[in-house]
């Protein structure tokens, strides 16, 4: 499957979500985005593409879409903090390389901090599917590169995220919340994939 016929299975998907059931949403972004990331030939893009820093993270779809999908590329060692996604539906793949997800529960509100406990751990992989849903279990996760070389991941959110909260340690074993603004190094980079990643 190329980047475009993703694209687009993501559109058809969105457009009828209103008449399937969250859990037919999940499965049917995981088929497709476990057909993508099993492709040799993205996987050579994602192999061949230069990140900057330790962390770089494109749109391939229009930003003016109302879904998004996003290619995360994460240096050795590199991960991200507790957040949520704004309750959207999605799910997230790994194109190169693994990442450990370890997902959290929100179990007591005191203000503007929280108390998490951790929840279950999943090693995303090539082919290897994580959803994310609204449910309390399904929502919060972190996502880290334990390896010693880049990985790359692929995250497909239905309704697109602009602002989430990010959950930052408090001395007091509480987490305070802080909302953040999605950006994005790149975007429609879907659209200028080489030729060479399509069929």
């Amino acid at each position: 499957m190329d980047v475009t016929t993703l694209i687009d299975a993501v559109a058809r998907i969105k457009s009828q979500a209103d008449e399937l059931t969250q859990q037919q949403i999940v499965d049917s972004l995981s088929r497709t985005l476990a057909e993508f990331t099993t492709s040799a030939e993205n996987q050579v893009f994602a192999e061949a593409y230069s990140p900057s820093g330790n962390y770089t993270r494109l749109l391939l779809n229009d930003p003016q879409e109302p879904y998004q999908i996003v290619l995360v590329f994460w240096g050795p060692g590199r991960g991200s903090p507790i957040h949520d996604h704004d309750d959207t539906i999605g799910a997230v793949s790994a194109l190169t390389g693994t990442a450990k997800e370890i997902k959290y529960i929100v179990t007591r509100c005191a203000g503007e901090q929280v108390k998490l406990t951790q929840g279950d751990e999943f090693t995303i992989a090539p082919g290897r599917v994580t959803p994310i849903l609204p449910e309390d279990d399904k929502q919060l996760h972190l996502m880290v590169n334990e390896e010693t070389r880049w990985a790359a991941t692929v995250h497909v959110y239905l309704t697109a995220i602009h602002r989430y909260r990010q959950y930052e340690p408090a001395p007091d074993g509480l987490f305070r919340t802080a909302e953040i603004s999605l950006w994005f190094d790149e975007c429609g980079v879907g659209r200028r994939m080489p030729a060479s990643t399509r069929s």
